[in-house]
């Protein structure tokens, strides 16, 4: 398969860099980054400005030095791989927004609603994420096969899913947040033990299940 760096392939890496730099500041305001840049006289005006130029070109840069290797070793699975890795930002930082913003509108951090804003979060995060890669990371060939790939990829992201929620209802309805540790930071540690998870569990699904050649 020809390896190319597409300018489709440019624009569609801002503009997941660009959501993903928004999507982020709500978790950033739940664990108090927001509030340390302030004290550091950063105001947020002047952050969302360099943020929304920083990340995507972090992301254009980030799938350039992917796609150099996958030419180097003509290998298309570097490249997709770049591109799952943008998707998969863009989808954690989605995930993260939207749990992070039920946080913050119910000023709840724990029980049950931390599963139930997990789930709501990944049923807007699945839908999102199979498009971009259906037809961008793995190159859907057309409209004949969407049903039984939706399935397969429904079908995959909810095992790990399951799994994820596992994880997240055991660090912080079981362990706990520790002493002095605010709920919400932990709320959102926790979330971030469910990254390498979902990034690896769904990444190897995608790949030799959902959109297989």
């Amino acid at each position: 398969m020809e390896i190319n760096y597409s300018r489709k392939d440019f624009y569609l890496v801002i503009l997941a860099g660009e959501l993903v730099a928004w999507l982020s500041l709500p978790t950033l305001k739940n664990i108090q980054a927001l509030d340390i840049l302030a004290k550091w006289g950063i105001e947020l005006k002047v952050f969302a400005i360099f943020w929304a130029f920083f990340v995507p070109i972090c992301a254009a840069l980030g799938l350039g030095f992917f796609y150099l290797i996958a030419k180097n070793k003509n290998r298309i699975g570097f490249f997709q791989l770049g591109k799952y890795g943008v998707i998969g930002v863009l989808n954690t930082l989605l995930n993260a927004g939207i749990y992070n913003l039920l946080i913050f509108l119910t000023n709840v951090a724990l029980g049950l609603a931390i599963d139930l804003f997990f789930v709501v979060a990944f049923v807007i995060t699945v839908i999102n994420s199979f498009f971009w890669n259906r037809y961008w990371a793995f190159s859907g060939t057309g409209t004949e096969t969407i049903g039984k790939d939706a399935f397969q990829f429904f079908f995959v992201s909810t095992i790990v899913a399951i799994v994820n929620i596992g994880i997240l209802h055991a660090i912080v309805n079981v362990i706990g947040a520790p002493a002095g540790i605010n709920l919400k930071i932990w709320a959102n540690i926790a979330l971030v033990f469910t990254i390498i998870t979902a990034f690896l569990g769904n990444f190897f699904g995608y790949k030799f299940i959902v959109f297989k050649k």
